[in-house]
């Protein structure tokens, strides 16, 4: 299949595809809350897209920026919490310019 055609990939294509152990996608997955790749009725793991562009994410935050696990995770945390803060500052700004058409 070409890439993109499936909506989830096993353990064993998703280690390949990134260049990494099928072992270290199972550690990974403790240490990082925002990795969570579905199961399916035989308990076997389904990574979709996004668990893979987080892998992507967490191997370069180790292999190019040279971050401990503990690094990477919480640059990671940080991450979403300023992606929150934004999406919240978009939606009071849309309020106030509402208002302002109101007004």
């Amino acid at each position: 299949m070409e890439p993109n055609t499936k909506l989830y990939y096993d353990t064993n294509e998703v280690a390949e595809m990134v260049g990494c152990e099928p072992s270290a996608l199972r550690f990974w997955e403790k240490k990082f809350p925002q990795l969570n790749p579905k199961r399916d009725s035989r308990n076997r793991r389904r990574y979709t897209e996004r668990d893979i562009e987080i892998i992507r994410k967490i191997m370069h935050q180790r292999d190019k920026q040279g971050r401990t696990i503990k690094g990477t995770r919480e640059q990671m945390r940080r991450k979403e919490e300023s992606q929150l803060l934004i999406q919240r500052l978009l939606r009071v700004r849309k309020f106030l310019t509402d208002i302002q058409e109101v007004l």
